[in-house]
């Protein structure tokens, strides 16, 4: 259901949600700094590229021989290199190790990373 403010001259506009949630911040941060994110859909295909762009619905992503748009509704995750997340967060390089103790080893059933999945 649409909410709607009223100006002061009487006149209705759509109220604008506010809200930014993190999965356009992070669409956003990838496309501006044109970094290589890999997409995993449901069918269990993986597309590896630049975001160039993106709706409610769909992200544009550029292949090193393609360009795609991928509906969000079949993605299953994106990965995004530690490093892009880091520096998105101002925190490039800091606060790696407090996390890196508690985080299971491959061994331990983390899986594997998206540059070790087979295409």
């Amino acid at each position: 259901m649409m909410q709607w403010n009223s100006s002061k001259d009487g006149t209705r506009k759509p109220a604008v949600n506010r809200e930014v949630n993190i999965q356009n911040q992070i669409l956003n941060f990838v496309r501006k700094d044109r970094a290589l994110i890999t997409i995993f859909l449901v069918s269990g295909k993986k597309f590896v590229g630049q975001v160039m762009g993106f709706d409610r619905y769909t992200i544009h992503i550029r292949g090193r021989d393609y360009d795609q748009i991928v509906f969000k509704h079949a993605i299953t995750n994106v990965s995004v290199p530690r490093h892009i997340m880091h520096k998105m967060q101002g925190t490039e390089g800091e606060g790696d190790e407090s996390l890196e103790g508690d985080l299971p080893t491959e061994s331990e059933g983390l899986g594997p990373g998206p540059e070790d999945e087979e295409s």
